[in-house]
């Protein structure tokens, strides 16, 4: 009996510390567009840049040794340049020479455990397996877009097609995203799925944890006329 008792004490406590160390986890959740947004004074023709606000980052599922079940490790920078053309052309908006570029160096991670913090892996991601050292940017660029006049204000949901490049590999991608005009900027956020293995990039597999092939890149764009 005291053996009995002893044992499923044991069991508890491991069960305890397991729902501990998973309930303690905190993933930040999806970019979503600001509310409510304002009505812009014009229209939106003329050049756009990104401004102050904007992040791109990954989500990706991974196991954390010692954890009983896989997490979501989310890392972001916020060092976002590049911008877009945009011209009325009838009823519609058409954004042209768009280019967004994201600084991989400045990729830090955003989830959080109470007894762990989840920064370890940052340097193993940027330096072993994105290779920030020869391959510094992602980029994503695309010839055109067509937007509904009613993005003003919005929002309005999007399918942009282009080219992602990342770890010095050029794909052909379709991000899903919603835009709206929220005074004097255009807002966007949005996310695209994709294989880490496409681009060239193994799998992270690390000492105290390892991830899933499948990735979300996710970014909120927040432009400027510039």
């Amino acid at each position: 009996m005291v053996l009995g008792a002893a044992a499923l004490g044991l069991l508890l406590l491991v069960a305890g510390a397991a729902y501990f160390l998973v309930g303690s986890h905190h993933a930040p959740p999806a970019f979503a567009l600001s509310t409510p947004a304002v009505q812009p004074s014009n229209s939106l023709a003329g050049k756009w840049k990104v401004a102050t606000g904007s992040e791109v980052g990954y989500r990706v599922r991974e196991q954390f040794i010692n954890q009983p079940s896989q997490t979501e490790a989310v890392a972001r920078t916020n060092r976002v340049s590049g911008g877009m053309q945009v011209r009325l052309s009838g009823a519609t908006y058409l954004a042209s020479s768009i280019d967004f570029v994201a600084d991989l160096n400045a990729l830090t991670s955003e989830d959080r455990y109470a007894t762990f913090q989840a920064y370890q892996r940052d340097f193993f991601v940027r330096r072993v397996y994105l290779q920030t050292d020869l391959y510094p940017d992602a980029e994503f660029k695309a010839d055109s877009a067509v937007i509904a006049v009613n993005l003003t204000p919005g929002p309005v949901k999007l399918d942009v097609q282009g080219k992602l490049t990342v770890h010095g590999e050029t794909r052909s991608i379709t991000t899903e995203l919603t835009a709206q005009v929220n005074g004097n900027e255009i807002e966007m956020a949005g996310s695209v799925s994709v294989d880490m293995r496409d681009y060239n990039v193994s799998v992270p597999d690390i000492s105290f944890t390892k991830a899933q092939p499948a990735v979300v890149i996710e970014y909120h764009l927040v432009l400027v006329r510039g």
